[in-house]
């Protein structure tokens, strides 16, 4: 819900109402006086995790064609890397704050300073923050003759139907005769004319295979990091026996890589297709290739798992990959339907978290054999590089690249 969200009332106001829901829940949970009390908690902070959409989808609506991806990578990236930094900061509150309280409300307090963190940024979002470009979302002229004058001078879809064959970016000789050239060639969103309701919207992507294959794609990017984040720490602790401290801070690596592992994703893919200017295909050329490297890494760390520098190396590897994988995810996903940008994002979004509930249980059912978990996750990633033979974006494929230039 929370793309169409964003399509509707634009994601400053959704990033804003995310962050405060998940204020609450977030500093709730330090009133929990039960296990099931804490799962329910648990549960709905999970909400905030929901932010990943409006960021997304505000960057691709600030900034140019030919920079989307590095902007949506740096932003996720930035965003990733919380975990890490979460993973590794709010222990040492706890531990500042137990220096004053006892352990049994130390931990309860350090909720508190997560959950002011959200509201302070939900209040700077909302009253700082601009929707789009120039304007604000409230402004936007969505009257049938505003957007006809937008299809013209932008090349927006007239229809949903037709985003599989729009050019965005395209050369002036390509473009219809009276198109003039915008100074940005951003990413452009139309208001509301004519815009289907949330379930028919949702429904109609779902038929979209562009959107499917890409949300497989995050479910085996995104998803896999979620997984890896969940358990590496103790993996660390049961594998080498190490102490949790020390299993935690080497834990903490893997998700502290999306400082730059995502966001250079993200640039890698737009320089490429710089380079190429064959629509699309060079991002999804870089997407083929960091998708297979990540399979090909993660298959390699089931066979790195006998001494602990080794294992560091190879996650140090396949890491930049998983997390390089969602950046140049995301520097396709503006374009697999641009009039419906907000629910394309929620679905790939969501393929996310689906795949992360996939790849957990993979962890749970091999237990303590994490060479055959690895290993599986390694022919899902290498399965989901394959897909991207398949995907069509803007009625080109990767495919055609290949052809091209064997037979020029």
């Amino acid at each position: 819900m929370d793309g169409p969200m964003c399509d509707r009332y634009g994601p400053r106001k959704a990033m804003a109402g995310l962050l405060l829901i998940g204020a609450i829940t977030i500093g709730l949970a330090g009133l929990a006086s039960d296990a099931n009390g804490l799962i329910i908690t648990r549960f709905f902070i999970g909400i905030i995790g929901a932010t990943f959409v409006p960021c997304q989808y505000w960057a691709s609506r600030m900034f140019s064609y030919d920079i989307v991806g590095t902007a949506n990578a740096l932003c996720g990236g930035f965003g990733n890397m919380g975990a890490g930094v979460s993973y590794f900061l709010i222990p040492l509150i706890y531990n500042a704050i137990n220096l004053v309280l006892p352990p049994h409300q130390a931990w309860r307090v350090t909720f508190v300073v997560p959950a002011c963190l959200c509201i302070l940024m939900a209040v700077a979002d909302y009253f700082l923050g601009d929707d789009c470009p120039g304007d604000e979302w409230k402004n936007r002229d969505s009257s049938p003759e505003r957007h006809d004058a937008d299809v013209e001078k932008h090349g927006l879809p007239r229809t949903a139907s037709d985003c599989d064959s729009m050019e965005i970016g395209d050369s002036d000789d390509e473009k219809p005769t009276g198109q003039k050239e915008t100074s940005t060639k951003a990413v452009i969103v139309p208001g509301l004319v004519g815009q289907p309701s949330v379930v028919v919207d949702l429904l109609s992507q779902l038929k979209n295979p562009a959107v499917l294959i890409l949300m497989i794609q995050y479910g085996c990017s995104f998803g896999v990091e979620l997984a890896v984040d969940n358990m590496i720490g103790e993996f660390f602790h049961t594998h080498f026996n190490l102490s949790q401290t020390t299993s935690g801070m080497l834990g903490s690596i893997f998700g502290l890589m999306n400082f730059f592992s995502r966001a250079t994703g993200g640039m890698l893919a737009d320089y490429v297709n710089t380079l190429i200017g064959e629509g699309n295909q060079g991002r999804m050329l870089v997407h083929f290739i960091a998708f297979f490297l990540q399979g090909a890494f993660l298959i390699g760390f089931s066979f790195a798992l006998g001494t602990l520098s080794s294992s560091i190396v190879v996650l140090i590897l396949f890491s930049y990959c998983v997390q390089a994988g969602c950046g140049t995810t995301f520097s396709i996903v503006p374009f697999a339907n641009p009039k419906s940008m907000g629910t394309v994002y929620g679905l790939v979004g969501a393929g996310g978290s689906v795949g992360s509930i996939v790849f957990n249980y993979v962890f749970k059912v091999y237990g303590t054999n994490y060479a055959g978990a690895f290993r599986v996750i390694g022919y899902a990633a290498l399965t989901a590089a394959m897909c991207t033979l398949l995907l069509k974006i803007q009625a080109r494929m990767l495919l055609g690249l290949l052809f091209k230039k064997l037979n020029p």
